[in-house]
């Protein structure tokens, strides 16, 4: 058969294939030669967004305006907009992306998830959070009817949505942040329930599932603690000492569901095989912390003695105790444990040392800076005395029982004052 009837029996995937492949040679035979090229010559010679418009022209004159390798084309090209900030043009390309995507697989197909993604942050650089929100519905939508809203499978989209709404939270207004959290709030019961009841407490991802729904109701008792909650229009707010009330129902409302998941925490570690009791020991004493930031300070004296307890039987168990429990230990309910480090080597050009005492309830005081730098002005100092103040600490633990200790931490330097 001669190379001309080949090419005609091959599919058109393939031949885009066959030409993609080619291209990638002359660009490598290209790029070995640029060893010998002077730095200026060495500069881009294409644009990426026009790299991919290019593309996109030829699939479409080649084959249809429906073919199916346009969809990852005009994600590509959302994604190169998207990052050169310009945010309509991009929405539009992952828009096309997803039509071609629903006219190849169907409206309903799962592989439009991407797209709806991308979709819900260019909304979002917008300013269009209603839009936004519409576009993660419909990833919700498509997948439920998939698997069905109470699937284990649903695990996956419903963490990818509720980092969504955590993570665009800052750049929201306090309302507007406040509706992240009620929306995020509603995907961690979900979440919640399908753990309850068809995820094994002795699954290795269990743990960590749990101990995120825990510090998601602390973020949003801390939003409202900050903010309060939105009044809706038309209301008024008695000030006879009802408001306090229900503050006082929210607040615990938020530490009743934050305590049950990181309770599971504890009782899923038990379960895991190989579990170690440095971990659980880890986990109670978390839970010691939740105990003390919203004021239950018998029970968390009786969480911190079970969590060194714990380490009784362990190899160097008095050397676990002492890493673990024998200073303070600043109180950040957050995944990202590298935050929640408050001890460094020493602190670099860009930070203060601050002393302080931390009292048995891991309450800061004697707070001091030391010394500080001449260019701080008196209330940048204030400032940040306010700021550790109004941190929490799981206090030094000597035999199971909390004491008062000295503690040092590092901070970043106030920025001047304009």
């Amino acid at each position: 058969m001669s190379t001309a009837e080949t090419m005609a029996k091959m599919s058109p995937t393939y031949k885009y294939s066959l030409f993609t492949v080619y291209i990638l040679s002359v660009v490598t035979l290209f790029s070995g030669n640029v060893h010998t090229q002077t730095i200026e010559e060495q500069q881009p010679v294409s644009d990426p967004v026009e790299d991919y418009i290019d593309a996109i022209n030829n699939v479409e004159a080649e084959y249809s305006a429906y073919s199916t390798e346009l969809s990852d084309l005009y994600l590509g090209l959302g994604k190169s907009l998207y990052s050169k900030r310009s945010y309509a043009d991009a929405r539009q390309a992952f828009q096309r992306g997803m039509q071609i995507e629903r006219v190849n697989y169907g409206l309903n197909s799962l592989s439009q998830a991407p797209y709806l993604l991308s979709i819900a942050d260019a909304e979002s650089y917008l300013g269009n959070w209603k839009e936004s929100r519409k576009a993660l519905e419909n990833l919700y939508t498509i997948n439920t009817k998939a698997y069905g809203e109470n699937d284990v499978r649903m695990l996956p989209v419903l963490d990818q949505m509720l980092d969504w709404y955590l993570t665009s939270y800052e750049e929201r207004s306090a309302n507007g942040g406040y509706d992240n959290l009620v929306i995020s709030e509603r995907i961690a019961m979900r979440m919640q329930l399908i753990l309850d009841a068809d995820v094994a407490l002795d699954d290795p991802a269990t743990p960590d599932r749990y101990r995120r729904l825990g510090y998601l109701q602390y973020f949003i008792a801390n939003h409202i603690k900050q903010h309060g909650e939105p009044s809706q229009p038309g209301m008024t707010i008695s000030t006879g000492g009802s408001s306090s009330r229900a503050a006082s129902s929210t607040s615990h409302r938020h530490f009743h569901r934050g305590k049950v998941a990181l309770e599971r925490v504890v009782e899923s570690l038990v379960q895991q095989e190989g579990s170690l009791e440095v971990d659980q020991a880890i986990a109670i004493a978390e839970l010691g912390d939740w105990y003390l930031v919203f004021g239950q300070r018998f029970s968390a004296a009786e969480a911190y003695q079970l969590a060194y307890d714990v380490l009784e039987d362990t190899e160097q168990s008095e050397q676990l105790r002492e890493e673990l429990f024998s200073k303070p230990r600043i109180i950040s309910f957050t995944m990202d444990k590298s935050s929640q480090s408050d001890v460094a080597d020493g602190p670099s050009d860009a930070q203060l040392e601050v002393s302080m005492m931390v009292s048995e309830f891991g309450v800061p005081q004697n707070i001091a800076v030391v010394g500080p730098s001449a260019d701080l002005s008196k209330e940048q100092l204030q400032a940040l005395r306010k700021e550790v103040k109004n941190q929490r600490f799981r206090p030094r633990l000597a035999a199971g029982q909390a004491e008062q200790a000295e503690h040092v931490i590092f901070y970043e330097k106030p920025a001047p004052q304009s």
